[in-house]
Order: C-alpha cells, then structure tokens, then sequence
C-alpha cells in the first residue's frame, strides 16, 4: 500500500490543500485516512486515485475476454478490437494477463518482447507485468510499470507485456484465504490497481481490454473482478457450447465468493470505497469466430456453412439458456446481465485461413494487414489475392462493427 498525504492529493487533483480538506468535510464517500503521521493523515493512493477519477468521470471501462476453452481466438480478438477502437481515437490499454504471452508476441513482436522479460541491474523484474505485481507480493509494495508501444504503431494504443511467471503468480493467488477469507481482495485487484497506478501518473485510457488464458484459474478471478464487462469469443464446436455453458455455472460462484469476502474485508475497512466498486463483472456480449461461409450465386449476402451453422445454433442456444438465464438467476447483487444485451453475438469473425499467421508474424492486425505483402514463399507475387483482401475487408468492418457497439452500450 502506497500512503500520500493531503499536500501529495492536492498535487494529483490539481487544487490546494484547503480545497482537499473541504472536500473531505463535503463529501461522505471521500477516502477515510488509513494511517495518522507526524505529519498528518496517511491515505491508500490507490482509494485516492479512484475517487479523483470517478468524481471526474475519468475511469476507464475494463473488459476481459474470456472462455475457459482454448483456440476460440480470444487473443486474435482483442488484439484487432483495439485496433478499431484506436482508429475511432479512443485510447486503449492492453495488458497481458495470460502466462503464454501471445498477445504480447502478436502486437509487440517476439524479439521486442523477448528483451521486456530479461532482468538486470536497471530492470530486476524485467519490463512486464511481474514488475508491477511480485514487488506486491514480496514486500506489499507496488513495483515498476511499464507500457509498451504495440510494433505497428498507430497511436491510442499502449501494451502492459505478459510474462511467463504469471503461472506462479497463478500459484501465489489463493481464493480460500484472499478472497473468501477477505485478507488478499487487492491480491485479486491486481489490473485493477495496474490501470489506478497509470491513472496516477495522468496517462487517460477510455478502454481497459484484458487478455486471459484458457481457464477458471486465479488469474481469470482477477481480471473478472477487476473488469466491468466480459466479452466471450466462442467457435463453431461442439465444446464451445458446453463451455459457454460452464460460464453459466461458475460465474455466480466467483461472486458469491467475492461477495462473502467483501463483506467480512468491510467489517474492518468499511470506507474502502475502491473494493465496494470491484468484483461486478457484466455480461458484454459474445463472438463468433472461426467458421466457413459462402455465396450463392445472384445471392446479396453470404451464408454459414452448413456444420458451422448447426454449430452457431447450440452456442447461442447455450448463452441464452445457460448463461444469460444462469447469471439472472444467480447472481443477485448487482445486475450481471445488462439491458441492451440479446442473444445475437456482436460480432462474426469467419476462419482467417493463411491471414491469421500472416498477421502474427508480421505483427501487423487485420486493418493494416492488406498493405503489407505476403510472407510465405508460396506466394511468388508477394501480393494477396483479390478474394483474400475482400476477406480482410469484411472482416475489418466486423472488427469496427463490434467497437462501435462497445462505444455505444459499455459505459
């Protein structure tokens, strides 16, 4: 826990030390002090910065993706949602919660990010998302954090590596004792305290996208808690419908956990005012990805094919019934699901086919990929094809497509 006093809040808020002091006498939800010095009261810089920004509307929207199942393109989709999110000039934050690291392979490039992970004398921790959460772990201190530009730099868009050592991290986080049990709640904060430390340095994000691995592990625990929404990508699969399906089920008891562990944490922090805000994750939507489509002849749209079709019927059939309804039902304290969702996915994404290595190699999403040349040797022209650019195209517009209505309902 970092402590500032009143002089370093008016400093962060841009007004007098008189002004903060009337604050504090104003408003009843302003940050209680944690400590009492020599000097005067000791507060949690992290309960500070969240008070700034939600008085001035600042505070980013955080949204995991997220599917316990692997291959569903959850790093694909991230990576290219913020792309389209950056070309509407909203800023963006990645971070790379997932111990395999492909989103930070995929947007920072593998030789660039292989340099973030090595320690030395100046980086002990290296330049990723260990730095900011062992120092927390070992000595209860917040660490160094870094931001990385993503290597085909378009602006908007700022990087948080992953590391490999998240598995221990994984290992260190223990839901008995710090969730449940109340004494480790800013343990499983831990994006969410990241995102408050840039905050406090005045870096603005309007989006705040999570990637995570395939999983109900302790690191999903975390974003979830620290997210405001949650967008599901699935696959035209058999077990992607049954794995919706576990969502349904699990989500709720992840709340009622937090919940639990909330109420006991409050009896000794009630004016923590950053925990009551936490640990309400809602229901944004699904993606459809990775399925075949075709065009009948004199036809003006295209159609599933007839496998992934059958296949896109039981994932919806499953976020509808298991859960939509499942989330509805059994989550209580705060309204999980909210009013503008449907059972429609927001977006459709076909199988990219040879683009989908293309574009990790290159380091270069979707949106931009078409200005680049092929990298297999096959590809003797060094030129896509004219259907594979108009699959590039239309697939661009689905990325758009879901970024606008992130724009419009995630709030």
């Amino acid at each position: 826990m970092e402590l500032i006093g009143v002089s370093e809040i008016a400093t962060l808020a841009g007004v007098s030390a008189a002004a903060i002091s009337n604050w504090r006498s104003r408003h009843a939800n302003f940050p209680k002090p944690v400590a009492e010095m020599q000097s005067g009261p000791a507060f949690d810089k992290i309960q500070i910065v969240d008070w700034l920004n939600r008085r001035n509307n600042n505070l980013p929207i955080t949204i995991s993706l997220f599917n316990n199942k692997g291959g569903v393109g959850k790093t694909t989709t991230i990576w290219n949602l913020s792309v389209s999110l950056a070309a509407k000039n909203k800023k963006v934050l990645l971070i790379d919660f997932d111990p395999q690291c492909n989103l930070s392979i995929a947007a920072l490039g593998a030789e660039n990010f292989s340099t973030y992970l090595e320690s030395s004398s100046e980086y002990p921790f290296g330049q990723t998302i260990k730095s900011f959460a062992l120092p927390y772990v070992q000595q209860s201190r917040e660490g160094e954090l870094y931001t990385k530009k993503p290597k085909e730099d378009r602006g908007n868009i700022d990087v948080v590596p992953g590391d490999f050592w998240l598995n221990s991290f994984s290992d260190i986080l223990n839901v008995g004792t710090d969730v449940i049990g109340g004494s480790g709640l800013y343990r499983f904060l831990t994006p969410a305290r990241l995102v408050n430390k840039l905050l406090a340095g005045n870096t603005v994000y309007d989006y705040v996208l999570i990637d995570l691995p395939p999983s109900f592990n302790s690191l999903v625990r975390a974003a979830l808690y620290s997210s405001d929404y949650f967008i599901v990508p699935c696959t035209a699969d058999l077990f992607s419908a049954y794995c919706v399906g576990l969502i349904g089920d699990m989500l709720p008891l992840f709340i009622r956990d937090w919940e639990q562990g909330k109420e006991r944490y409050l009896q000794s922090n009630e004016f923590d005012n950053f925990i009551k805000t936490k640990g309400m994750p809602r229901f944004g939507g699904w993606v459809f990805n990775g399925f075949d489509t075709k065009k009948k002849q004199n036809a003006k749209v295209r159609t599933k094919l007839g496998a992934d079709q059958a296949q896109f019927g039981e994932v919806k059939k499953s976020i509808e019934e298991r859960l939509i309804t499942n989330m509805k039902k059994n989550i209580s304290s705060y309204q999980a699901v909210p009013n503008f969702i449907d059972v429609d996915p927001i977006a459709e994404i076909e199988d990219l086919n040879v683009m989908a290595p293309d574009s990790i190699v290159q380091n270069v999403p979707i949106k931009y990929l078409k200005e680049k040349k092929p990298t297999r040797e096959n590809y003797s022209s060094g030129k896509w094809a004219s259907n594979q650019i108009e699959l590039m195209n239309r697939m661009d517009q689905e990325y758009d497509k879901m970024a606008d209505y992130i724009i419009a309902n995630a709030t």
